[in-house]
């Protein structure tokens, strides 16, 4: 059996995928797996001996693209984006059936196999979602075998030297005379709920004046002009990086704690099983809450960062300390 699975998105979106693309392996080992994805796919995905050939869509046309899968013959193809392009592409195709989220995009296309899931009324987490549409391929095989997955073969596995980079970083701030590290993200450019630069501000040496044994680690990167107004503070420390992510994900799997917004941060903390504090929007905690993150430690944003005042931000920055303060007595 040859089988397609079409992911093109950011980091997080690209990390929930994960069960999903192994699942697919795990289920019918002797299959052949191509995973379509972009340059951040191509980037997580590359270590990752069960998938059998990544295709980049962020340097090929809608015609290569067409070619490379027609010449794969796909019995089955997971098309987890019902949106115009990759439905076009699928329609176009000869893979023999396409299994995908119903949209008003492929409806009608008679060799699509849909299956309806609410985006809002379904409290179903996005991963699950996923694995909705690989349980199509055979409802029978999924829920005889699903359970007995072993899903550790699809956590982040850096190099070496993005280990050495993140320890060489590590050793720079003297981590070591810290109890705790914890990193904080206070930067993110599709989420929409998060506290405003100054409520991150304020959070941050709240934390770091009441905690001195907890290193605080703010990720950032070269040229970044988002910068926070913080007071100099001997436990808050910057971690600027490359253009290589693993190095993120190396340093992500030294700490003890991450707190951040809904964004790729808190999916890379969940893939590695590190505790996530997260600030989420009512919606975020249902669709975009990882299998490893706890709904308790997700504080919940009731407006759009654009929309808070200052009471507003006063709560939920309180409502974070009290988790935080929890968390550290662990």
């Amino acid at each position: 059996m040859k089988v397609g699975f079409y992911r093109n998105a950011l980091i997080g979106d690209n990390l929930v995928a994960l069960p999903a693309i192994y699942s697919i392996k795990a289920l019918y080992p002797h299959c052949k797996l191509v995973v379509y994805t972009n340059d951040i796919g191509m980037e997580l995905y590359s270590g990752f001996e069960f998938i059998d050939e990544l295709f980049d869509l962020s340097s090929h046309n809608f015609e290569q693209t067409l070619e490379h899968i027609n010449s794969w013959g796909f019995d089955e193809f997971i098309l987890t984006q019902p949106i115009k392009t990759p439905c076009e592409l699928l329609g176009k195709s000869n893979a023999k059936r396409v299994i995908s989220l119903l949209s008003p995009r492929n409806f009608y296309r008679l060799k699509f196999h849909n299956i309806f899931i609410s985006r809002n009324l379904s409290s179903a987490p996005q991963y699950k979602r996923l694995l909705k549409l690989v349980r199509e391929i055979d409802t029978k095989t999924f829920d005889a075998n699903f359970k007995s997955i072993d899903f550790s073969p699809i956590t982040l596995k850096p190099q070496t030297h993005h280990f050495e980079f993140a320890q060489k970083f590590l050793k720079s701030c003297n981590a070591n005379e810290f109890k705790y590290r914890v990193m904080i993200n206070p930067y993110s450019r599709t989420c929409s709920h998060s506290l405003t630069p100054r409520g991150w501000s304020e959070l941050i040496t709240t934390l770091a004046k009441s905690y001195a044994k907890t290193l605080f680690i703010i990720p950032t990167y070269e040229g970044n002009t988002k910068t926070l107004e913080l007071p100099d503070l001997n436990n808050v420390v910057h971690f600027y990086n490359t253009l290589d992510l693993f190095n993120l994900i190396a340093l992500t799997s030294r700490i003890d704690l991450l707190i951040s917004p809904s964004t790729g941060n808190a999916h890379i903390a969940n893939n590695l099983k590190i505790p996530l504090l997260g600030i989420f929007s009512k919606r975020d905690t249902m669709l975009w809450r990882g299998e490893n993150m706890e709904l308790e430690n997700l504080i919940i944003v009731p407006k759009e960062r654009k929309k808070l005042d200052i009471e507003d931000e006063r709560r939920i920055i309180e409502q974070v300390i009290e988790r935080f303060e929890i968390l550290c007595k662990q």
